[in-house]
C-alpha cells in the first residue's frame, strides 16, 4: 500500500508541473476574448477541489509504515 501511496505523489507532482505549463501557455497564447481567464479560474478550482478531497481520503486511512 505504501508504494501505491508514493506512486500518488508522483503523480501529483507530474500533474501540477504539466498544470502549470497547461496553463502558462493558455494565459500567454490563449483565446481571443473573455473566456481565458473564467477557463483558468474554474479549471484551477476544480483542480485544486480534487486534489484536497483526495488528500483528505489518503490522510484518513490508516497507512502502514513499512514498505511491502
Amino acid at each position: 500500500m505504501m508504494l501505491l501511496l508514493i506512486c500518488y505523489f508522483i503523480f501529483l507532482a507530474v500533474f501540477v508541473v504539466f498544470s502549470a505549463f497547461g496553463l502558462y501557455h493558455l494565459w500567454r497564447f490563449g483565446y481571443v476574448g473573455d473566456f481565458t481567464k473564467p477557463a483558468i479560474i474554474i479549471y484551477v478550482v476544480s483542480t485544486i477541489t480534487v486534489i484536497v478531497f483526495t488528500l483528505i481520503a489518503i490522510s484518513l486511512r490508516a497507512w502502514p509504515s513499512t514498505l511491502t
